[in-house]
């Protein structure tokens, strides 16, 4: 439930300012599950925070977070959100800290974009007993509009 209230929390906070708002769709972990879309809210000219829902393999995923953007096409990229899945019997999805670089073709305007993303999956190496390591390496692939 806390979920659901930071989540709506950040798309009323983001549709109630008068700032640049913009949105991606994409797959991969920086769009909260496997596939998904982000509501990006600009702060400043080099900072934006987003939210967005997606789906994971259990249930809709989520994931909450900020963008740096170090130049008009790279950005560092600090989120929390969905990130990982293991299979029982059954699929749980996991959440965790997620940091990454990316980078937009078409900058902070329309076009695609890819972020390389660092993530924390020590709850899902905890809920299963093969571990390799506690963090993973995902790239993520959207389109900005």
């Amino acid at each position: 439930m806390n979920k659901l209230l930071i989540i709506l929390g950040v798309v009323i906070f983001s549709t109630a300012t008068v700032a640049k708002q913009s949105y991606e769709l994409g797959g991969g972990y920086n769009y909260g599950g496997l596939v998904g879309v982000t509501v990006n809210q600009e702060l400043s000219s080099n900072v934006e925070i987003f939210g967005g829902l997606g789906v994971g393999m259990e249930a809709a995923g989520y994931v909450v977070g900020t963008k740096f953007w170090i130049n008009d096409n790279a950005r560092l990229t600090l989120n929390y959100g969905t990130n990982c899945h293991v299979s029982s019997t059954t699929w749980t999805d996991y959440e965790g800290l997620n940091v990454g670089i990316g980078y937009a073709f078409g900058g902070k305007e329309e076009g695609w974009a890819f972020d390389l993303l660092l993530l924390d999956v020590s709850d899902c190496n905890a809920a299963t007993s093969s571990i390799s390591s506690d963090s993973a390496v995902r790239l993520a692939l959207g389109y900005r509009f």
